[in-house]
């Protein structure tokens, strides 16, 4: 008698914990994200306002609910994620936050692992947390680069969209139908927030804020003056246009003149690395002390971070900015 109560009672349990196990895991995320779809087009206004309903600012860092509350108490979160946006990665930033701790946390344990010193597990570790965030760094200037090679054509599109009759947030429609990214997506998300009500002035600023580049800049102050003074706006997009095309055709001849100091940086940078690996396949007990005496590693550690200091000055340098 008392085995299948017993029985019935396993089952049930074990039914109610399936059934959580798939609304928490499942039904919940799905909604949470279909919320966040809904919201992502507006989402800006909940870091840059106060004024904002407090249904903006519940949009889940995490889908673990004791990292989003985490989150939710650390200030400058809004602008790692306004970091991820303008890089154009689709992650959370929990799950950001998540692989910087854990990418450092599993280098100092590989490397106390191989049986080097706490220092050098310490210092691996400060680099390897520098990997996410420069990896994000990389991303977001090769997006902003190419948004700017398309900036000029958007331009184009829009005045002669206004020039042949079409509303000017239509112009926005149609760059964010015609344009590739990321000169497309961002002129789409300021259209779909003018489309949900918010005022077209803020949805410019946004634009500026998701792409905090001169040209942009330049551009939304030009439209907002343009909508308060009047003017022909087609011509005036044409001259911007015309003046965004020349300035980045110079900053290509830089490129081109300040070659020869990149290049001699690599070398620069390059060179120790290489004839510390050549020595070491060539004459390996020659090379050995430096690797298991302390204060040849000592001496390695001084010395790359040298290294990576003369490269950051020369490419100070040889930066030029237009």
């Amino acid at each position: 008698m008392l085995l299948p109560i017993l029985s019935i009672v396993i089952f049930a349990v074990t039914l109610s914990l399936t059934v959580s196990l798939l609304y928490f895991f499942v039904d919940a995320p799905l909604s949470r994200r279909k919320m966040r779809t809904r919201l992502s087009a507006i989402q800006e206004v909940t870091m840059r306002s106060d004024d904002v309903p407090d249904i903006l600012r519940r949009e889940l860092l995490s889908d673990v609910p004791i990292l989003n509350r985490i989150l939710l108490t650390i200030p400058g979160i809004g602008k790692l994620r306004l970091f991820l946006e303008q890089a154009g990665v689709r992650m959370q930033v929990g799950t950001f936050v998540s692989t910087v701790i854990a990418v450092p946390f599993f280098t100092f344990i590989i490397t106390f692992a191989f049986g080097r010193p706490a220092y050098q597990c310490a210092v691996a570790a400060a680099l390897a947390t520098a990997i996410p965030f420069g990896a994000i760094v990389v991303k977001r200037q090769k997006r902003f680069s190419k948004f700017e090679e398309q900036f000029p054509e958007a331009m184009d599109l829009l005045g002669r969209a206004v020039r042949a009759g079409h509303a000017f947030t239509t112009g926005f429609e149609l760059i964010g139908k015609e344009i590739p990214h990321p000169v497309g997506e961002e002129f789409q998300i300021a259209f779909q927030q003018q489309n949900l009500g918010l005022p077209l002035k803020d949805a410019l600023q946004n634009l500026a804020v998701r792409v905090p580049l001169p040209d942009v800049r330049i551009f939304v102050s030009t439209l907002q003056i343009q909508r308060e003074s009047g003017g022909n706006l087609g011509e005036i997009l044409d001259t911007l246009s015309y003046v965004v095309r020349e300035r980045f055709k110079l900053r290509r001849q830089i490129r081109t003149f300040t070659a020869e100091g990149r290049m001699s940086s690599y070398i620069l940078t390059a060179m120790p690395f290489a004839a510390l690996a050549g020595m070491s396949f060539v004459q390996p007990d020659y090379m050995r002390p430096l690797y298991t005496d302390p204060r040849g590693q000592m001496a390695l550690t001084v010395a790359a971070v040298l290294q990576v200091i003369g490269y950051l000055v020369i490419n100070k340098i040889i930066k030029i900015k237009v």
